[in-house]
């Protein structure tokens, strides 16, 4: 019966999407196509959130895990962190006068940056159009 009802009308409604035997309408085509959609958003977010909870699962089971350490002593006693900040201001002076004699002079940053061959031309033929400045 199909073939037969297809016959009789023109080619190109014979072209249009047929899903079934069932020929739908341009909208019905749309939200069709925008449940393909949906689904297969749905489904390729769905398996990255999948491998996230595998790869989560995996990092937890195999880590390494540490074992508590023995307590530090609180803070060393008052005589000793006399001598420790001495010993950080040396440091810090020696590194700060290290840096400042092998610091290189640094160069001078020019004015203005410099022009290409195009603007020096286009500048020049706009200061001949506004004439010689007095």
């Amino acid at each position: 019966m199909c073939s037969g009802r297809f016959a009789k009308r023109p080619r190109s409604i014979r072209r249009r999407l047929t899903f079934d035997h069932v020929e739908h309408t341009m909208s019905e085509q749309l939200a069709i196509a925008l449940q393909i959609t949906l689904l297969g958003m749905g489904l390729v977010f769905g398996a990255i959130l999948l491998l996230w909870l595998v790869m989560d699962v995996l990092v937890r089971f195999t880590a390494e895990r540490d074992e508590p350490e023995v307590a530090a002593p609180a803070a060393p006693p008052p005589s000793d962190m006399r001598v420790r900040r001495q010993q950080v201001a040396a440091i810090a002076v020696a590194v700060a006068l290290a840096q400042e004699n092998a610091a290189e002079p640094q160069r001078p940053v020019p004015s203005t940056t410099p022009m290409s061959a195009w603007q020096a031309v286009m500048r020049g033929r706009q200061l001949k159009q506004r004439g010689r400045v007095r």
